[in-house]
Parts: structure tokens; sequence; C-alpha cells
């Protein structure tokens, strides 16, 4: 017979492993949110009211064993279980400090004149041994039945929430077009970046050109727009006619209108500097001396 857990430390106790366990079963789902449902609310004060149910239950079964009891047992049992619960939980965590000293084996080494007393292991030691174990039996069940633990699923599921993220802010924020895009010093930062991922390997990262045109002379393949700027974001946007390599990335849909914006401010910007790169490729298509 063992000593019963006081109802104050039982019931928070189970309480807690099955919020955790709901945790575990509703952030699988991506649906941390029903855990504050009103039906849920109500389902867990129901589970509370159960539990206190049969702490009561329990609690009359454990007064009826200890009747049950001879005397002498009985007697035992208390003198056993002395003092109230947390000493007894002290106890039971790190050994009885009346007994953790008796008859403990030594061992002599002879040779160094040491003696080494063998104690056994602490119990808190085992105790947290054992719960590792538990740990891991709840982790490896999440991982194959949960989303809980399982990298692949996280992933998925993170991947189709920040899919939906962008379909919001694009909709919240228009994407740039050809009429409404303008030059802006404040994008040129983030379209170099933009342009080293896309354009670099068919223009070099300073935009001298390589397979594809030199994009800081004045010499244009494509004449598309009166304006410079807008002359750039209709060639990133439709693609070149005369050049079938350069792609039409904002049609496709492979580039949006706010990343084009971006490049093209920076294309424009290199365009415009004094500075031009050592080495260029030679001119390509008719010299455009000036632009609106």
């Amino acid at each position: 017979m063992r000593y019963k857990v006081p109802f104050f430390i039982s019931i928070p106790i189970i309480f807690s492993i099955i919020l955790f366990i709901s945790y575990i079963f509703f952030s699988s789902y991506n649906q941390l949110s029903y855990i504050l449902h009103p039906i849920s609310i109500i389902l867990f004060i129901i589970i509370l009211t159960l539990i206190g149910i049969l702490e009561w239950i329990n609690d009359l079964i454990f007064q009826k064993k200890l009747k049950l009891l001879k005397k002498e047992e009985r007697k035992i049992f208390l003198k056993k279980n002395e003092g109230n619960y947390f000493y007894s939980l002290y106890k039971f965590i790190f050994n009885d400090p009346k007994v953790v000293y008796q008859n403990v084996k030594k061992i002599d080494h002879g040779f160094d004149g040491i003696i080494e007393l063998d104690n056994k292991l602490p119990v808190w030691w085992i105790h947290l041994f054992y719960f590792t174990i538990i740990i891991s039996i709840i982790y490896f069940i999440s991982y194959l039945f949960l989303d809980f633990s399982n990298p692949y699923n996280e992933y998925n599921i993170d991947y189709k929430n920040q899919l939906k993220s962008i379909k919001i802010f694009e909709k919240n924020s228009p994407q740039a077009t050809i009429e409404t895009s303008l030059y802006k010093k404040d994008l040129i930062n983030n379209g170099k970046n933009l342009f080293l991922e896309n354009c670099s390997t068919c223009h070099k990262e300073d935009g001298s050109g390589n397979i594809g045109p030199n994009l800081t002379d004045n010499y244009w393949i494509n004449v598309l727009e009166k304006n410079l700027y807008k002359n750039i974001f209709s060639i990133i946007w439709n693609g070149s006619k005369k050049n079938p390599t350069m792609r039409a990335f904002g049609r496709s849909g492979e580039i949006k209108g706010n990343d084009i914006e971006k490049i093209s401010s920076y294309v424009y910007f290199i365009n415009r500097k004094k500075e031009k790169p050592i080495k260029c490729k030679l001119p390509q298509g008719d010299i455009v001396p000036d632009w609106k």
C-alpha cells in the first residue's frame, strides 16, 4: 500500500498533462486557437470536475484500505510515512537521510591506501533517467503520428503559412506596373541584391555585360519607351523579341512587379553613373543619347 498523493498536488499535475497533450495535438494541426475556444474551455472544466470526483473516490478507497490494515501494519505504515507529503517526497527523490549512509560497501584499493565507498546511485539521478525515457517515448510517438516533433511536417506547415502570408501581403500591397512604377533611390540596395541573384549571370555583377549586353552604356537593343527607367522596366517585364534569351520575367510571374521596380532602379542607377566599369562588353544595338 502506497502513501496517497494529496489532491492539491495530483489534480494540478493530471490537468497539466491533459493541457500539454492538447497543446501537442492542436499545434500539430496549427490550430492552437482552439485551446481557448469556448467549447474547449467547457470541456476542460468538465474534465477538471471529473478529475476532482475521481480524486474524491480515490481518497475514500485509501481510507477504507487503511482501516482494513491490522493495527501493527497500520502503525508501521504511518510511521514509514511520517511527516508531511513534501518530506516523504524528499525522501523518495533524494533517499532517506537516516539510512542513506548505512550498510555502505567499502572497496579497498590496497596499493594506494584509498578506500572507495560503493554508494548506490542517487535516487534523483535514477528518476531523472526514467524521466528522459518517458520524454523520449512521447517525442517518438509525436514524431510518428503528429506534426509536433516532425521537422519535415513542421517545414511544410510553415511553408504553406508563408505562401498564405505572401498572398495576403500582395493583395493588400498592389504590385508595381509599367504605368505606376518610378525610379526610387531607396530601392537601389535591394535592387542590387535582386540583380545579383537574377541578372548577373548574363550581365555580370557590375552590369558590364557577359552573354547579355552591357547595361552601363547608351546603346540599347530594345527601345520600347521614351523614358530610360520605363524602358528598363518594360524590357524586364516583357522580355526582348530581338534577344529571346532575355525572357519576360514579369509577364511570366517569375519576378513580381515590386521586385522588378527594385531591379530597374538599380539598373537605371548604374547606367546613369559617371564612373563606368573598366572592362565592358562592346556596344550592341543603337545609341540613345537623350532619354526623358
